[in-house]
Formats: structure tokens, C-alpha cells, sequence
């Protein structure tokens, strides 16, 4: 259980979200690469060190905004596919998911997020990733998924693929149901991995 805050305490948390929001809001609008942190700060209206109190750079923002996603899937998407009874099934939900997180983000917001200079995406050891190689390996485990490669070479081939299908939504400005997409998409990469 949480400890109880003091109001200090509240307050920088409180402080901490604002710039959080500000920030976001200003890379849907401008893109990361666009906003200084003084900027946000304006916005938010804090000053610089409030900001540098929460925030060791811009970029923890960015790995903030990261940090969410992963959360997210470590601990409602891996709660909702586990009703399924097979590694396939697990494996297009999760990226149904997927689909629906980065429409619900808004198709400019995930432009900003897809470019070369943004490393989180091949971080390892990230929650999103443990979740899915954890599916795949209940179904190597269970005979469903080949074994000739690992649950970390599976999971990155087929998030390869997806960040293609959402870079190419992107590129359609999200004209289209990315997560029906991706599930479509998806049936065509399992077939590579499934063993029957």
C-alpha cells in the first residue's frame, strides 16, 4: 500500500503531472524534436526548476510517455489475454491492443513518436516486450510456436512488423482501422511461427 503524501509531496506530484500533460500536448501538436523545455514550462505554467525538479531532461518525458504504454500493457493488456486458450489468440489480441493504444493516441502523436532518433523503441528488456515473449514462450512450451528461435528474436521480428503497419497508418494519416489492420497483418506473420 502507498504511503500517505505529505502536501509537498502532492504538490510536486500534482507540479510533475502538468508539465507531464503540457509536454504531450505539445509534441501532438509540434512533435518532440519542436518544444524546448522552456516552452513547456510557459505552458504549464512552472518555472525551469520545477521542471528540472521532476524531470532530468525532455527526454525523461519521452520515456515517461514510454513508461505508460508499458504499464499498460504489464498490467491490463497481460490480464486480458489471458482468457485465451492458445499462444495465436494471446498473440492477436495483444497487438489488437497494440492497434487501439495508437489510435486512442491520436494519429499526429504517434507521427512524432515514429522517427530514426527515438532509441525507446529497441530498448530491451522493456515491460511491452516481456509481455509478449512471455506468451511466446507458454507456446513453445505448449508445442504451439517453434522453438528454433527465442521468445526475445520472435518478439522483435513481429514488432518489426507491426511498427511497420502503424508507421504505415501514419503515413495514410489514419485513415484506416489500425488495430483490424494489425490483426490481419499479424495472422500473416503467425503462420511463420506457428508449428501447425
Amino acid at each position: 500500500m502507498e504511503a500517505k503524501l505529505n502536501k509537498r509531496q502532492l504538490q510536486a506530484r500534482r507540479t510533475q503531472e502538468i508539465i507531464y500533460k503540457t509536454a504531450v500536448r505539445l509534441m501532438q501538436s509540434k512533435g518532440f524534436d519542436n518544444i524546448t523545455v522552456e516552452e513547456i514550462c510557459h505552458k504549464a505554467g512552472v518555472s525551469i526548476g520545477s521542471f528540472y525538479n521532476c524531470f532530468k531532461s525532455k527526454y525523461d518525458v519521452l520515456s515517461a510517455i514510454f513508461q505508460e504504454a508499458d504499464n499498460y500493457f504489464l498490467q491490463i493488456v497481460s490480464a486480458k489475454i489471458r482468457q485465451f486458450d492458445n499462444s495465436a489468440d494471446k498473440i492477436l489480441h495483444f497487438f489488437k491492443y497494440y492497434g487501439d493504444y495508437n489510435m486512442k493516441s491520436g494519429v499526429d502523436f504517434v507521427k512524432h513518436l515514429f522517427n530514426a532518433r527515438n532509441n525507446m523503441f529497441f530498448t530491451k528488456g522493456r515491460p511491452m516486450q516481456n509481455v509478449l515473449q512471455e506468451i511466446i514462450s507458454q507456446g513453445q512450451q505448449a508445442g504451439e510456436i517453434r522453438t528454433d528461435l527465442t521468445p526475445e528474436e520472435i518478439s522483435r521480428y513481429l514488432f518489426i512488423a507491426a511498427r511497420g503497419a502503424v508507421y504505415d497508418w501514419c503515413q495514410h494519416d489514419g485513415k484506416y482501422d489500425l488495430s483490424a489492420y494489425l490483426v490481419r497483418y499479424m495472422k500473416l506473420m503467425l503462420a511463420s511461427i506457428l508449428t501447425s
